[in-house]
């Protein structure tokens, strides 16, 4: 139901909500955090055909990149095991979006 960009690959993700909409918060491989909402994901149509960039579920870009690994700390905040361009490696906690 999308395709998030070419060589991208999800590596971790976390459903939560905000308010009365439930979200899933994706770490990947190529972009920074991706904010996707759940609402209408049922009736997302199936891609059937080569897709070159981006398709299908519409998401918001965040800035935090560089996220191996995600979690939730709690009902309103997320915690990620992220890597600077240098390779140096650290925990981040932070509001979820």
């Amino acid at each position: 139901i999308a395709e998030l960009g070419n060589r991208n690959r999800p590596l971790d993700m976390v459903i939560y909500r905000k308010g009365d909409k439930d979200y899933v918060l994706l770490a990947n491989s190529a972009r920074g955090l991706m904010k996707i909402t759940t609402e209408k994901m049922d009736q997302a149509d199936s891609i059937t055909q080569k897709i070159s960039d981006k398709a299908g579920m519409q998401y918001e870009t965040l800035e935090l990149k560089g996220v191996d690994q995600l979690d939730r700390l709690n009902e309103t905040s997320a915690v990620a095991i992220v890597k600077n361009a240098e390779g140096v490696v650290s925990l981040k906690s932070f509001p979820l979006p």
